[in-house]
């Protein structure tokens, strides 16, 4: 059972509880009223000494009840106001603050201060920003309530800056809301106070309200009357200690009256009502601010495969490429060679990888090769290099490479080289034998002829102006005419009309003496009018006097490598799913819309848009409906634009639109159109209902301010959506930098920096999740979790960091740190008495790490910890992604005594393959076939092959994400050894979790 609903039940008691105690007051006053009026004094008293001692403890309840409040992650003034503003009219008031703490520094001698944060007050009173240290009553009281962990109350004494004369109640607020056993612990925890501050007025008034008139009273603090006067001798006289003091209440012989029982009905009523909608304000914040974390992790979770499956059809279209496709490493050594080495080279691509290219090429063309690698790192851009290589057999192969560098853009240096290679043997075969043929033509004529027919490229002979003279078959067949209808046509006609002048161009350059040759590669349009790509070659004939004679074209049909170049660009540049353009096309768009407001002014408009409530939709009809609703709202979104605009899809069910012309008015109507066409959509449920669907728009105006980068307008324009979201969905919101400013600077942290800062600060904690196993029920180990505290001690989930985390090289470092940390943490409570099993996550940049088994070994052998209890953690997909470092990681746990765990087992293409090269000793499976289990008798045939092979192997498994009961008996039933998730107990502080269990087993 989750904590939340643990809570309700205990919170409604305590509602039922008031109510009860209100009613049972209200009854024993009436019963006193009507007893003889010699009873009617020992009755009023007993009324009020019940009334005020009830009063005084609720008050104090509530007051704790907000202190739990404020002391929740998130907590904000507009919570404190909203809750306390209702408190402060029904419980008379004078005022209620949300007082701060800062300790105070022993060496430094700095005393601690309590400054006044939030104040919602009916009468005058100090100002936010006073410290309540500068009144002695109030710090006794605040340091008192701090230290015993309950309200406490001050004197009467005069309110600072003010002339009346308060009693203040003083709860304290503990970070995280539960009470720490130690006073140290106390002080460590204590963040604030929430303190009410009645009017001594309003007490006098009210302890004079609860005697009828003309019965003498008194009430006394700590020696002093602060309402009433001292009774006569007759009075009866009580005594109790609340808050911190002594309480005396005096009463003298009453008249009979009524006015008590209705005071204590009214008041019970009130506070009983008031106490029922601070319970159900915090349950429903709660239940919001995890669904929203359940949904951004659904959301990373699609992301990370659709990369997944985008990287596999990439690396299917370099496998199947004719050309031999390279990637080679700064240093030039190969880290990729596609299977076209075999034909290319005879070699298989595992043969060649690893090795430099360079061993390969003819001695005579290294210094050229090496030199073009070397440009292509320190200059960039596309070099071709033609050169020869060495076959198997021995023998050399001309083949022309294109070779590419990949930039690092943060650091500028080049990450990886790339080369597309192909045979052209036959190609400098003929051109030699032209340049042989033209240089010796009188006595070549017949074998120039022969290898200009049988050339397996187009070759042409045209005069001057471009007209051909004699053609070969291969250009027939490139061009699809005959050679009597090309031998009466020009380059210009044969040629794209858009290529023709470039074409002219380079023939002028030729007859002038400009260059010798040209290449280029251009457009020919065929005789059925379809465009043909080709490379051309071109050199002009001389006579032996020097005169130009006529132009000599190879020319190679490319068409299909330009098609293979240009899919590869469309993919790059769109969305699979959709067609639509990607976050990096469209943050390319945005970057020269920008350029363009910068040069002529502020116009247009950026919108992110987000299908409501898409994960329930995935979750409940499965991805093959979500993947067909987000195709079919990017067709109605390409329906309702213009042609101008510019569509994309930023990932997972989030689109983007850049209107480069109008203002405000206009990317409003648009906005109010796209809901329109949403709203318009619908899916069919199981029940074969329609759901209709529904979207939430952010408008980023280009005119709001100034030097903005294409993130900085994407930004705003995705807080805008979420305004949106918040204010109910299916609408528009716009951005304004006045309203949110604050939220665009908080977006733009460094985080990077803000790691390493929590690094230095020791600002990590550990969170434990309990994994029972199955056949006893009993909690047999924990997985041990990592969260990182902000600047103010609020908890930051992993999900915020761990990315960054891992694209700036600092996950080696935290992992270091967790481990340590949990070894420690395994010391003490073995010195506790306590054994503890503990499943340390790390990533697979740490499986590499030397100094993490240094620390290992060492942590293990100061505490004292029996090795068998660590169990380290890695993915399979990261063991995978590197098998011998995951292979030799696991050997040396072995050798040091821990065990290895393989999480998320199912989740690669090649699971059960993987398990005959990873060592493990437990078997996590993943939660993709744990969630549906019940109902999917596919996920129940997997988990229990996973059990099977594990069993077979002397292993153990270990069940993820079981959201329930009939999970639980399937799962025992299929013979999974252990279970974690929700379900059996949520991630919870260390400390706090362990405490639970251990009393739970």
């Amino acid at each position: 059972m989750s904590p939340r609903r643990r809570r309700m039940p205990i919170a409604l008691l305590g509602i039922v509880v008031l109510a009860l105690a209100t009613i049972a007051g209200a009854y024993a006053s009436a019963r006193h009223e009507r007893a003889i009026v010699d009873d009617r004094q020992e009755e009023l008293h007993t009324r009020a000494v019940s009334l005020l001692g009830l009063t005084m403890s609720t008050a104090g309840a509530r007051l704790t009840d907000l202190a739990t409040l404020m002391s929740m992650p998130g907590a904000s003034r507009s919570e404190f106001e909203l809750v306390g503003g209702r408190f402060l009219g029904r419980a008379r008031l004078g005022a209620l603050w949300f007082v701060g703490r800062t300790p105070g520094e022993v060496r430094g001698n700095v005393p601690e201060r309590y400054p006044l944060r939030y104040a919602l007050t009916s009468l005058p009173g100090p100002r936010e920003g006073y410290d309540l240290a500068a009144v002695p009553a109030h710090r006794v009281a605040l340091r008192a309530a701090m230290e015993l962990g309950e309200t406490q109350v001050t004197p009467v004494v005069r309110m600072p800056g003010a002339r009346w004369t308060t009693l203040a109640f003083a709860a304290p607020v503990y970070r995280g809301g539960a009470i720490p056993p130690t006073v140290d612990g106390k002080r460590r925890a204590t963040i604030g106070y929430v303190v009410g501050v009645y009017s001594a007025t309003t007490i006098r008034l009210a302890i004079g309200s609860l005697v009828p008139s003309g019965v003498p009273y008194g009430l006394r603090q700590s020696g002093s009357w602060i309402a009433g006067e001292p009774p006569s001798g007759d009075a009866l006289t009580t005594s109790f200690q609340k808050g911190g003091h002594t309480w005396v209440l005096a009463i003298g012989r009453p008249e009979p009256s009524n006015a008590v029982t209705w005071a204590i009905a009214i008041s019970g009523t009130v506070l009983t009502i008031a106490l029922g909608l601070l319970i159900w304000q915090a349950a429903r914040r709660e239940r919001y601010a995890l669904d929203l974390v359940e949904e951004r992790m659904a959301e990373r979770d699609r992301a990370e495969a659709e990369l997944r499956a985008a990287e596999q059809r990439h690396r299917l279209l370099a496998d199947n490429a004719t050309d031999m496709i390279l990637v080679f490493d700064p240093s030039g050594v190969a880290t990729y060679v596609s299977p076209a080495s075999r034909e290319l080279m005879g070699y298989d691509p595992e043969e060649l990888v690893g090795r430099q290219p360079r061993e390969f090429v003819h001695p005579d063309d290294t210094d050229e090769v090496v030199g073009a690698r070397t440009r292509v790192a320190e200059q960039g851009g596309t070099i071709t290099v033609t050169s020869r290589i060495r076959h198997r057999d021995g023998r050399y192969v001309w083949i022309e490479a294109r070779v590419r560098g990949v930039v690092d853009p943060a650091t500028g240096e080049m990450k990886e080289g790339q080369a597309i290679v192909r045979d052209v043997s036959e190609r400098v075969a003929s051109e030699a034998a032209l340049r042989e043929s033209v240089e010796r033509i009188a006595a070549a004529e017949q074998r120039f002829r022969t290898a200009f027919e049988a050339a397996p490229i187009g070759m042409a002979l045209s005069d001057l102006e471009g007209r051909f003279i004699q053609v070969n078959d291969a250009l027939c067949a490139i061009t699809g005419y005959t050679r009597e209808e090309l031998e009466e046509m020009s380059f210009g006609e044969l040629s794209h009309p858009a290529d023709v002048e470039r074409e002219a161009e380079m023939m002028a350059s030729l007859l002038s003496g400009e260059q010798s040759t040209y290449w280029m590669e251009k457009r020919y349009v065929d005789v059925v009018g379809q465009v043909v790509w080709v490379a051309v070659h071109a050199t002009l004939v001389r006579a032996a006097d020097g005169s130009p004679q006529h132009f000599l074209g190879q020319i190679q049909d490319v068409s299909e490598r330009v098609r293979y170049e240009a899919q590869l660009q469309h993919m790059a540049d769109h969305d699979p799913l959709t067609g639509l353009l990607n976050r990096r096309s469209f943050e390319r768009e945005l970057n020269q819309h920008i350029h363009r407001v910068e040069r002529y002014g502020a116009e247009g408009a950026a919108l992110v848009l987000d299908i409501d409530r898409f994960k329930h939709i995935n979750d409940t009809l499965g991805h093959n409906v979500g993947d067909e609703l987000i195709v079919k709202v990017a067709q109605t979104l390409r329906s309702r634009l213009r042609d101008s605009d510019v569509l994309a899809r930023l990932g997972g069910d989030e689109f983007a639109v850049l209107l480069p012309k109008g203002g405000q008015q206009e990317a409003e109507a648009v906005a109010e159109s796209i809901l329109a066409s949403v709203r318009a959509q619908s899916v069919l449920t199981t029940a074969g209902r329609r759901r209709p669907i529904t979207t939430s728009v952010g408008i980023a105006l280009f005119g709001e301010t100034g030097g903005l980068s294409a993130e900085d307008v994407l930004v705003n324009a995705d807080l805008a959506m979420y305004d949106a979201k918040e204010a109910g969905r299916d609408r528009a919101a716009t951005f304004s930098s006045q309203e949110r400013g604050a939220s665009r600077m908080k977006a733009r942290i460094t985080w990077a920096e803000r790691i390493r800062d929590a690094l230095e600060e020791d600002r990590f904690t550990l969170y434990a999740q309990p994994i029972v196993e199955l056949r006893s029920g009993a909690v047999r180990q924990h997985e041990v979790l990592l969260r990182m505290l902000d600047e103010q001690g609020e908890v930051i989930p992993p999900a915020a960091f761990i990315g960054v985390a891992e694209r700036f090289d600092l996950m080696q470092e935290i992992d270091r740190w967790v481990v340590a940390r949990a070894i420690k943490e395994m010391g003490q409570q073995r010195r506790a008495g306590r054994d503890l099993v503990f499943e340390v996550n790390i990533s697979g940049a740490s499986t590499g790490d030397p100094d993490l088994l240094t620390i290992i070994e060492r942590e293990l052998r100061e505490n004292e910890i029996d090795p068998i209890n660590l169990v380290l953690e890695v993915t399979e997909t990261t063991a995978v992604a590197n098998i011998p470092r995951a292979q030799e990681f696991a050997a040396r746990l072995a050798e040091l005594g821990c065990r290895f765990a393989l999480d998320d087992f199912g989740a690669g293409f090649g699971s059960f393959y993987y398990l005959k090269h990873l060592p493990f000793d437990i078997l996590k499976i993943d939660g993709e076939f744990v969630r549906s289990c019940t109902t999917s008798q596919t996920d129940q045939l997997l988990i229990r092959a996973a059990v099977e092979i594990a069993r077979g192997m002397g292993k153990e498994t270990i069940a993820e994400y079981v959201g329930d009961d009939e999970t639980v008996e399937l799962l025992r039933t299929l013979g999974v050894d252990y279970a974690q998730g929700f379900h059996l107990g949520r991630p919870a502080p260390l400390e706090q979790r362990l405490a639970r269990d251990c009393v739970r087993s």
